[in-house]
Formats: structure tokens, C-alpha cells, sequence
């Protein structure tokens, strides 16, 4: 299972706190490693880490805009208090991005950075189209049963207090 992720109700869950801690250390990391001389494909697979990581904060970030109805009534201090916190991580992926982006450049020049973002792009559109919408067909799967056997519920009630 990809670091930030996590099982709850048998569905996958990304943790945008994992996600932007694991992308943390890999900025971290990178950062590290080209001071100290490295070679910027040296330091790819960190970098991929971290775009792995960003990805997931963001994509949750994406996700409290739009909160379901049940979550926004239950849990209406909790929704926008994640919305805050997703905002800071998001603007934080933000700042190590620009910096990521810049070591690329200085590495492979605007062409190499060019390169890079079309394949970035690719790849992020692969991600969404195999991971994210898989995890969003089962929540929805989950939460379509749950509302079938509340659903039942209330009418077996009904239907006890009309006997």
C-alpha cells in the first residue's frame, strides 16, 4: 500500500498528513543530496517519492472542497478545520515544488524542464484515472449500501410503530 494510505471501511484512505510528511522528508532529501553534490538524476527516485506524496495531499485537498452532505452536517466544525489544515499542507507542496522545479532546471535546462512536466502530466493522469477513481467507486459503493440499509431501517421502524 502507497505511504499515506490508509484501510478504513475497506476502502483505501489517503492520510494528506502521512502524504505531506513523506513528501517532506523526500524534499528533504533531495535538497540534501544536490548541497552535497549530487547529480540531479541522482536524485529522481526522491523526487518521484515526493510527487507521490504531493499528489495525495492534493488530491485530498480537492476532496474537503467538496465534502458529502452527511459529513458537512455531522461534522460541520471538523470539515472546515481539515479544509484549513489541507490549505496550509497544499501551499506548502506548493513551495517545495517551485524548488524541486528549479534543481530540474538548473540540471536539464528548459527543455529538460519541459520534458519533465509533459511526462509528469502523463503520469499524474494515469494515477488518477487507476488509483483515485478506483478509491472513489468504492466509497460510493459504500456509501449507496449504507443509505439502502438506513433506508431499510427507517422503514422497518415505520413499520413497527404502525402495527
Amino acid at each position: 500500500m502507497p505511504i499515506g494510505h490508509s484501510i478504513a471501511w475497506g476502502f483505501v484512505v489517503i492520510d494528506p498528513i502521512t502524504a505531506a510528511a513523506t513528501a517532506t522528508k523526500c524534499y528533504a532529501t533531495v535538497v540534501a543530496l544536490v548541497q552535497a553534490g549530487r547529480e540531479a538524476h541522482d536524485v529522481m527516485g526522491q523526487i518521484g517519492q515526493w510527487y507521490g506524496a504531493a499528489s495525495d495531499v492534493l488530491y485530498a485537498e480537492n476532496k474537503a472542497k467538496n465534502p458529502n452532505p452527511f459529513k458537512k452536517i455531522v461534522f460541520a466544525k471538523s470539515v472546515e478545520s481539515e479544509a484549513l489544515q489541507l490549505f496550509a499542507l497544499k501551499q506548502k507542496m506548493i513551495a517545495q515544488q517551485k524548488e524541486i522545479l528549479h534543481i530540474i532546471n538548473l540540471a536539464y535546462g528548459a527543455q529538460g524542464l519541459e520534458e519533465f512536466r509533459a511526462l509528469k502530466k502523463k503520469v499524474a493522469k494515469e494515477r488518477q484515472d487507476a488509483v483515485y477513481r478506483q478509491m472513489e467507486m468504492r466509497k460510493q459503493i459504500l456509501e449507496g449500501i449504507a443509505l439502502v440499509v438506513m433506508f431499510g431501517l427507517m422503514i422497518f421502524l415505520i413499520g413497527l410503530i404502525l402495527s
